[in-house]
């Protein structure tokens, strides 16, 4: 932007090294956020600028006067993750797998780049959306390369090669993802997350690189399958949730074509009918959620635990149905 078309509104951060500013265009009064730096990446942010994508404030302008870069970007008005801490469970999974959706467009770029400074305090929180801001430390990933040039990184938050153990990579943005998930349930960086959720930060903390989730979308595969799937509405992919739209078709079908003369054992022929859908529809909801026992490594376990789950919510349903049958010939 021309210097002499906007002015400082207010400043946020004044050092030697950076300064962020609120600017407004005199023209049309827009606000902006003006970020002048000396050792952020030139064409880090010029990619951003040139492939824009959901979750990330939009790059207006990217310009270098004398030893500064100047950065100037879309301005949000919403609180960061770190004033609104600690979160529900439901809410922190949201969280993550949102910005593991951002990582995953950021990592698919030619050549990748990577955020190296993922915290509470870089996040935008608004309305059930996250924004992921801050990419003055972020580089493009050199596989060529065995360490950073540049060792930066917050504190508890970036991955141990960050400090010149190796080069960062994907999995150094997916250890972040993993602290972050720590702190968003518990508010605190020293409080260990204990139950279902310690297994996945442990991951994702590794100190090998090796050992973590290998990219975001598998540490996000690994989040949802914690959720319970409902077939046709929360599927975890559009195969999925046209496989069970095709079911419930089906069941439908099925329970159209049984004759309602063989009943006996209900009294109301439409109770008889819910029955029978039920039969099915409760078979594919523990299809569709057999996620849930992959921890076990047995397979006769695995199946074992599902067919019990199905045989007591089929019990559950048909006792519930046989109640009611009952109370309506009564």
């Amino acid at each position: 932007m021309v210097p002499s078309l906007v002015k400082i509104v207010s400043t946020f951060k004044d050092t030697d090294t950076k300064k962020i500013s609120l600017i407004q265009n005199k023209m049309d009064q827009t606000f902006f956020v003006q970020r002048k730096m000396k050792h952020a990446d030139y064409f880090v942010y010029k990619a951003l600028q040139e492939h824009p994508m959901q979750g990330i404030p939009k790059i207006y302008d990217v310009q270098i006067e004398e030893e500064w870069l100047v950065i100037t970007e879309e301005f949000i008005q919403a609180d960061t993750l770190a004033e609104l801490l600690p979160f529900s469970e439901k809410e922190a999974v949201n969280i993550v797998c949102q910005l593991c959706d951002i990582l995953m467009r950021l990592h698919q770029l030619k050549p990748p780049i990577i955020h190296r400074d993922i915290k509470p305090e870089n996040i935008f929180y608004q309305d059930g959306k996250i924004i992921l801001f801050d990419f003055d430390i972020a580089r493009f990933y050199d596989p060529s390369k065995t360490r950073d040039t540049t060792l930066l990184g917050s504190v508890g938050y970036a991955a141990p090669e960050q400090f010149g153990f190796a080069q960062t990579g994907v999995q150094s943005d997916v250890y972040s993802c993993g602290r972050l998930l720590q702190v968003l349930l518990t508010g605190r960086l020293d409080q260990s997350v204990k139950g279902h959720f310690e297994r996945i930060i442990r991951k994702a903390l590794s100190m090998d690189p090796k050992d973590r989730f290998q990219s975001a979308a598998q540490l996000k595969a690994e989040l949802q399958e914690m959720r319970w799937i409902f077939p046709g509405v929360n599927n975890r992919s559009r195969k999925g949730k046209v496989g069970s739209w095709i079911g419930w078709i089906l069941s439908v079908c099925i329970v159209l074509s049984i004759d309602t003369q063989k009943n006996t054992s209900f009294e109301h022929d439409n109770l008889y009918l819910i029955a029978c859908f039920l039969v099915l529809a409760l078979l594919e909801l523990v299809i569709c959620n057999r996620h849930k026992v992959q921890k076990y490594d047995l397979s006769l376990v695995r199946w074992g635990i599902l067919s019990l789950t199905y045989f007591l919510l089929l019990v559950g349903g048909i006792g519930i149905l046989t109640l009611f049958d009952r109370m309506l010939s009564a």
